[in-house]
């Protein structure tokens, strides 16, 4: 099996000195097993307590014939959220991913905010982010749709997709790096699944139901797990979360809202907050409509979210 076939590269190969241990790429993992693409075949090995975090995408030095984990290698990438509560904790949603695949449905109203959420997680983790509105089939107007988040994410790029019809799937692939590591992330019952099984033109992954009174989704993916496309892709379906607080930075929030970083330097005050002061460029170019309201509104709350992180992670000493 050729590891660079499921993202081995130099990054890895230099942490990878010992000479009676194996490497193996997470494609599924337990709380305490690992099962691995590896030169050999697929393993499985075991995850001793000590080992620390292991998460699907993860790659494992590993001792073959005892089939145990020793090390988790440094990771080139990772999508995170905070866990919910009031601790300053990471849950690592994906590991060492090159591409974002974030999945709203068309059944329901988009929310421009929840995007922003999930665009934030991935471009701190360095990853290409493509948004896909799916179920257009399901919309009376979807090419309307596509045009009115386009305008409100700025810069990066929309597709409507449909997993039962296959629409558009042929444009959503064109954004996905070449060879890559791709997670679908996005809230529950958008169709995550289903663009998987479609993109690999199998059913491969468990697909379930939206109840109709709200059109919430069922939590269908309970567990994250790599598989290969023919084309060379790695696709990785993530559970829904019922929130998504950024992993990240002030400073990736406002590669996020560009249009915002642009037109700061132009206040008054070096570090104006864009609230009350005095000469705020941003504020009046929202006055203006210049800048869309919500957005300034959504740039604000993930600005200072990022800096209560942290806060709270220097606080604890993590």
């Amino acid at each position: 099996m050729n590891l660079a076939r499921y993202g081995w590269n130099p990054f890895f190969q230099r942490q990878a000195e010992s000479l009676d241990l194996e490497p193996g790429r997470v494609r599924l993992a337990t709380a305490r097993r690992a099962h691995l693409f590896a030169a050999g075949n697929r393993v499985s090995v075991s995850l001793p307590r000590n080992l620390g975090d292991v998460a699907v995408g993860d790659w494992l030095l590993f001792d073959p014939s005892e089939q145990i984990a020793a090390r988790v290698l440094e990771r080139q990438s990772v999508l995170a959220r905070k866990r919910p509560g009031s601790a300053p904790r990471r849950q690592i949603l994906a590991s060492n991913i090159d591409g974002v695949v974030i999945v709203m449905g068309m059944d329901r109203e988009i929310s421009a905010r929840v995007v922003e959420r999930y665009l934030v997680c991935a471009c701190e983790a360095g990853a290409n982010a493509v948004i896909a509105l799916n179920k257009r089939d399901l919309h009376g107007n979807p090419d309307e749709a596509v045009a009115a988040l386009s305008a409100a994410l700025q810069r990066f790029p929309v597709v409507a997709t449909s997993a039962s019809t296959g629409a558009g799937l042929e444009e959503l692939e064109q954004y996905l790096p070449p060879g890559g590591t791709i997670a679908l992330a996005g809230p529950s019952g958008t169709g995550k699944s289903s663009l998987v099984n479609a993109l690999l033109e199998e059913d491969h992954l468990q697909v379930g139901s939206v109840r109709s009174r709200d059109r919430r989704g069922r939590h269908t993916t309970t567990r994250r797990e790599l598989v290969a496309h023919p084309r060379g892709w790695l696709l990785m379906d993530l559970p829904g979360v019922r929130e998504i607080h950024p992993w990240s930075s002030a400073e990736t929030v406002g590669t996020v809202f560009s249009e915002i970083s642009e037109i700061s330097p132009n206040c008054y005050y070096r570090d104006c907050r864009h609230g009350e002061e005095p000469g705020c460029a941003v504020r009046e170019a929202a006055e203006a409509g210049r800048i869309d309201s919500g957005r300034l509104g959504s740039y604000l709350d993930l600005r200072d979210e990022q800096e209560a992180l942290s806060r709270g992670l220097a606080e604890s000493g993590s």
